[in-house]
């Protein structure tokens, strides 16, 4: 009996001693809760970015009947390239339509000798008007087009100077080598 007295303090102490959790003197604060007020932006579909900046091409043609001769005059403005640069390219041309057409029956092909004027510049888009400034203005005179869009879209349909010539979307210019 006299062992189980002493064993039994023992482990009472043993119990009291060891049995407690030490506290620290650090006092632990919850971190604070934050609200993402921001809302992460939608991602977009890759047809829907514009990663090439695409160049926007409007064609006015003019077509003249003199003697058997048909004298055509094509003016393109080229924009939307390369920051704020343009181009107007002057085309002219003239051929006898008649003898095209016999050339053509025959499977030969009648070449005209064009004459192409490029006319470098810069553009500025305010208040539905394009206007197109040239880099030799000595030379030639600025140019103002109207836009006019196509209904509920932000396409634009055509564009009128100030002779009321209507430019239409057409074609750019392809990278020419001579030879």
């Amino acid at each position: 009996m006299r062992k189980i007295i002493i064993l039994v303090p023992m482990i009472m102490a043993h119990i009291l001693c060891f049995g407690q959790k030490k506290k620290s003197g650090k006092t632990d604060f919850p971190f604070p809760k934050i609200e993402n007020t921001t809302r992460v932006p939608e991602a977009k579909k890759i047809e829907d970015l514009d990663l090439v900046p695409s160049k926007s091409c409007f064609v006015y043609n003019t077509e003249e009947k003199k003697d058997s001769l048909l004298f055509v005059n094509e003016n393109l403005l080229e924009y939307g390239w390369a920051g704020d640069n343009a181009r107007m390219v002057i085309t002219s041309y003239s051929y006898d339509p008649i003898k095209k057409e016999s050339a053509a029956k025959s499977g030969y092909v009648l070449l005209e000798e064009r004459k192409m004027q490029f006319v470098n510049g810069s553009y500025k888009i305010q208040n539905d008007m394009l206007v197109f400034t040239p880099e030799k203005k000595e030379k030639f005179k600025t140019r103002r087009f109207r836009l006019l869009y196509k209904s509920r879209t932000k396409k634009i349909d055509c564009l009128i100077d100030e002779e009321n010539n209507k430019f239409v979307p057409g074609d750019c210019l392809e990278p020419m080598v001579s030879r």
